[in-house]
């Protein structure tokens, strides 16, 4: 039986085509909740981004953030934390500092950048967001740094990163996190904090960061507009965002009548 069901934002919940939640995933997301379903998010996005997009549509009740890094309560309080080590931090923040390449920073409260540029304007032009304040790294925990970089460029600051490993998420953009997390470790301690089982969850993804997440998950669905990785770690693949794509995952499993629209 599933009794909670973790959501990506990008792609997959919030449609950057239209620019908003697909109404048929609004409807569909409180109709579960009317039947006692828990409802989570789970995405690289930091909090201050999530607020901005979503806003108090929907009231989840938890979150995985910055692709597990960091791990909320239904009243967004912080129960699990994994920062980037102080020693890959502190070769990030020289890297940082060079200014060779757009580099954001999140740290618990804080999402800044570098510099930007018209790469980095564009690819987050692509995800509904806006670019962060431009400002200097004073020492703080990382959680999840974005870089936009080529390819060259992207294995010159990851080869001395020897605890970290990274996803893309956009052609010439990618998300480096600690080398022990990722959406599934947040999951897990979001699970425990809930008391749940890996067996009672479902979880939407369409990127490349969401493959170890519908793969551990009892139900995993990748978006028919989804990259090949999380096609291929899914159990099923439903329609696009944008062609009802998470109302009918839910009528093809049975939580939601056949009826619905």
């Amino acid at each position: 039986m599933i009794k909670a069901i973790f959501f990506d934002i990008d792609g997959t919940l919030y449609s950057h085509r239209d620019h908003r939640i697909p109404e048929s995933a609004l409807w569909a997301l409180e109709a579960l909740r009317k039947q006692g379903v828990l409802l989570f998010l789970s995405t690289g996005r930091h909090m201050i981004m999530i607020e901005h997009l979503l806003g108090n549509q929907i009231p989840f009740d938890g979150y995985v953030s910055l692709t597990g890094q960091i791990c909320l309560d239904r009243e967004k309080r912080i129960f699990y934390k994994n920062p980037i080590c102080r020693e890959d931090t502190e070769k990030i923040a020289a890297f940082f500092n060079k200014k060779t390449v757009p580099l954001t920073l999140m740290e618990e409260n804080r999402r800044y950048i570098n510099f930007t540029s018209q790469a980095s304007g564009d690819a987050l032009k692509r995800l509904s967001s806006f670019s962060p304040p431009v400002e200097a790294y004073q020492g703080g925990e990382l959680y999840q740094v974005s870089g936009f970089l080529c390819e060259e460029a992207a294995k010159e600051l990851l080869s001395p990163l020897t605890n970290c490993k990274y996803t893309s998420w956009d052609d010439g953009a990618i998300d480096i996190i600690s080398a022990d997390g990722g959406k599934t470790v947040g999951i897990q301690k979001l699970l425990e904090h809930y008391c749940l089982s890996p067996d009672s969850i479902m979880a939407f993804g369409d990127g490349d960061n969401d493959a170890d997440m519908l793969e551990f998950a009892q139900i995993g669905v990748a978006m028919g507009n989804g990259f090949q990785k999380a096609k291929e770690a899914a159990g099923y693949v439903t329609t696009d965002i944008d062609d009802d794509g998470i109302a009918n995952a839910l009528k093809h499993f049975h939580l939601l009548p056949a009826s619905f629209s």
